[in-house]
């Protein structure tokens, strides 16, 4: 047996997997402010059995909740001497240009705490200036009294990182109660600003999150797991505790990343089917609404993001997320309805919970518009109140001359809305036709809302995963080990050798096989992907190339005239081309989960006949049970189809069929 566990805003899910595909799944409220314990409620609620656990996948937010609140760490940042600055100076550019309110990211580390370093490294890696071993020292016993963490971040530390493993050795000895965090080790690529920014965050994050996994680690170990609790990373793979421990940053966005690369699963499950090889991704919570994507079978991977505008240099699958959920709070703002983004969360919840809360929110507006059907029951059985729901819609809609029916439509319609221009956000803002994807809708309430987006953007097809409201939890049962490494590599293309190439390329191999290694994979299941970054000379931004096994030169700057064709619309054959990382993915392969085949079956009776509201009137609408449902069966809309974790809505214009996997396709009818 084989576990995966995602923790969300409102809910925690859990996922066991046996050895024979049979899958059991649990969903308990999120604890937030001893996250651990649902973890250990939701363990519990899927009565597992210690004795034969393999392993635990875990997705957690410790650290992007500990950023997002701004309840991290105290951190000290060390610098080169005259480059304390780099970090509150930022960059020039402004990304919302006519925004007149638009004010630069609040660094996480105020000056104050920004302590300069004599060291000086130049930028081909030689050494200027040593630092004093005794200065350093010194500064590590003031630091140990003040700060909880310190980052550290010299000039030109990608080139040679000597300088920021001495200061880190010294202060370790001078100051043992600190964690300390070096850009070589986080982020070593050019760019000071990114690179300190991405140092920052890590040091920031990395004393919750190591108190964290630790606690969680030592309770699972007392209730008897003898396997490894591994840990789900933002560039889509998995690594153990301990080595997430050391790089807490790679944890940030765990939890979202699970669902995607659960839908690269779902596709290669319905490839005999359904052409799902591009799809949109959306998972929609009880807090926050994700976007992703997977192309041509493969999720989309960035080498830099911005979490709140501060930049982060770390490869993280390409998730754009907006606080759009089925605890959105609906409320008025300068005389109009507005949705979002705050939350009710898990503590009180919606209305409907029963658990003294008292605004209307996105689950209240589907119960009240009979979307989410009278025998739903959430969270293992959880049963939903209609008055309370209702009550807090009317006190709202007062303000706004609405009754509740007309309140919980509007809300919905905002919702839908707010959704699909996040949708539009990360594909037509980027040049991508989302007509020509399928839209995987999952987590508690995104299947409620899949048929309307898909309407919007004009979708014809829309599937809905097995066990969708704990998707991202199962999906970390579907990953690998995965690191990566990179090196700064500045050559022109033309004007290097394929020897300085492989020379550094091997280098990097060998870095990244042994951290995989340090994740107990056999050197055999090893698979070592590498790739470059480009650009024209005088660029500031690259592109990434994947480079072949062997010579790699020969037709590099064509290929990468092609690839930035592809991304920019334009390329220029006759400029040169230099490089400027090097970098290496080793994946270390894991034991996938079995697909079970679902047994032929007809739709059969429906469960309960309930009102629901479409498009301006109530309609009967049937509620069929997802488990009596076989493969090939056929539910014309209006209709709902409900399960423990999630309930799909089906409007009068779709149907949805059955695959063997047990997949829920849509298609507009």
């Amino acid at each position: 047996m084989r576990v995966g566990v995602d923790i969300g805003g409102t809910f925690t899910d859990a996922v066991a997997v046996d050895d024979d595909g049979r899958i059991r799944t649990a969903k308990v409220l999120t604890t937030p402010r001893r996250l651990h314990d649902g973890v250990l409620a939701a363990l519990e609620r899927l009565e597992v059995d210690w004795g034969r656990l393999e392993s635990i996948t875990h997705g957690t937010t410790a650290g992007l909740n500990a950023f997002l609140e701004r309840r991290g760490a105290r951190v000290a940042l060390l610098t080169t001497r005259g480059f304390r600055d780099v970090y509150e100076l930022g960059r020039a550019n402004r990304p919302d240009m006519y925004n007149v309110r638009y004010r630069q990211p609040q660094p996480l580390v105020p000056r104050r705490w920004i302590f300069e370093i004599d060291e000086r490294i130049a930028a081909d890696g030689s050494v200027l200036i040593s630092p004093d071993d005794e200065a350093v020292r010194a500064l590590g016993r003031r630091l140990g009294g003040e700060f909880e963490a310190v980052a550290v971040c010299f000039l030109h530390s990608y080139a040679n990182p000597d300088h920021e493993r001495r200061v880190a050795e010294l202060l370790a000895d001078a100051a043992p109660s600190l964690a300390v965090v070096c850009s070589h080790e986080i982020a070593p690529e050019w760019r000071e600003y990114e690179r300190t920014s991405t140092t920052a965050i890590a040091a920031y994050v990395a004393p919750i999150v190591q108190s964290y996994l630790t606690e969680l680690e030592q309770q699972v170990t007392r209730r008897g797991l003898r396997g490894p609790l591994r840990v789900m990373q933002s560039n889509g793979g998995v690594m153990m505790a301990s080595m997430a421990r050391r790089k807490a940053i790679q944890t940030l966005f765990s939890g979202p990343v699970g669902g995607t690369i659960a839908c690269v699963a779902v596709a290669e499950q319905l490839q005999d089917e359904v052409d799902v090889s591009q799809l949109i991704c959306v998972d929609m919570g009880g807090t926050s609404f994700d976007v992703s994507l997977v192309v041509d079978g493969e999720a989309d991977v960035e080498l830099e993001s911005e979490l709140e505008r501060h930049p982060v240099l770390s490869p993280t699958v390409a998730i754009h997320t907006i606080g759009a959920g089925g605890g959105s709070v609906g409320h008025v703002s300068a005389g109009g309805l507005r949705v979002g983004p705050r939350s009710a969360g898990a503590e009180p919840g919606p209305a409907c919970y029963g658990a003294g809360g008292h605004e209307p929110t996105v689950t209240d507006a589907n119960l009240h518009l009979g979307r989410l059907p009278s025998i739903a029951r959430l969270a293992g059985g959880m049963a939903l109140d209609a008055a309370a729901a209702k009550s807090a819609l009317a006190a709202v809609g007062e303000h706004l001359s609405l009754d509740a029916d007309a309140l919980a439509t509007g809300m919905v319609a905002v919702a839908d809305s707010t959704m699909a221009n996040a949708i539009r956000e990360i594909t037509v803002l980027r040049g991508i036709d989302p007509r020509s994807f399928a839209l995987v809708a999952f987590g508690g309430a995104g299947p409620l809302h899949a048929a309307a987006l898909a309407d919007e953007l004009e979708i014809n097809t829309v599937v809905v995963p097995a066990d969708p409201g704990v998707l991202s939890a199962y999906g970390m049962l579907h990953t690998d080990i995965r690191h990566d490494v990179v090196q700064s590599f500045y050559a022109a293309v033309a004007e290097t050798t394929e020897g300085a190439v492989a020379a550094t390329l091997a280098e990097l191999a060998e870095r990244a096989r042994l951290l995989v290694k340090e994740d107990g994979i056999d050197e055999r299941a090893i698979a070592l992907e590498p790739s470059a970054d480009l650009r024209y000379v005088g660029q500031e931004y690259t592109v990434t190339l994947p480079l072949p096994d062997g010579p790699v030169l020969a037709d590099l700057p064509q290929r990468f005239a092609e690839a930035h064709e592809v991304r920019y619309g334009h390329s220029n054959p006759a400029e040169d081309v230099e490089f400027v990382n090097l970098r290496m993915t080793a994946r270390g392969s894991l034991r996938r989960p079995d697909a079970v085949e679902l047994p032929t079956g007809a739709t059969g009776e429906p469960a309960a006949v309930e009102r629901t509201w479409f498009a301006g009137a109530w309609l009967p609408t049937p509620v069929h049970r997802r488990g009596s449902l076989g493969a090939g069966a056929a539910v014309a809309g209006p209709a709902i189809v409900l399960e423990d974790a999630c309930t799909t809505l089906v409007p009068p214009s779709w149907t949805a069929s059955v695959s063997t996997r047990g997949h829920l396709v849509l298609r507009r009818s």
